[in-house]
């Protein structure tokens, strides 16, 4: 299993307006193959937020990537927010 994960460094008001573009997103496109979830994660007193999602295979996650320079585009044209770099792991360890 693989994590993608982002760092977004934006007043807490930005980051609520991620969270709320996040969703409509969820709600309008379906499940690219091999996510197996995603956590997002803010510290409104920081002005930071995590985007972490899990994939069964790399190869599902670079798809996700080829695909998703639309997403980006959305969330920048709505929100004002540029989408970090996505940083890759191999999740090496998963615990109940």
């Amino acid at each position: 299993m693989f994590a993608r994960v982002q760092t977004f460094h934006h007043p807490a008001e930005k980051l609520d307006e991620l969270t709320t573009l996040a969703r409509e997103q969820v709600a309008a496109t379906p499940r690219p193959p091999g996510l197996r979830g995603f956590y997002s994660l803010i510290d409104r007193d920081n002005g930071k937020a995590l985007l972490i999602s899990f994939w069964e295979t790399k190869e599902d996650l670079r798809r996700l990537e080829a695909t998703n320079a639309s997403a980006r585009a959305h969330v920048k044209a709505e929100a004002g927010i540029e989408s970090p770099v996505a940083e890759i792991f191999e999740v090496a360890l998963q615990a109940p």
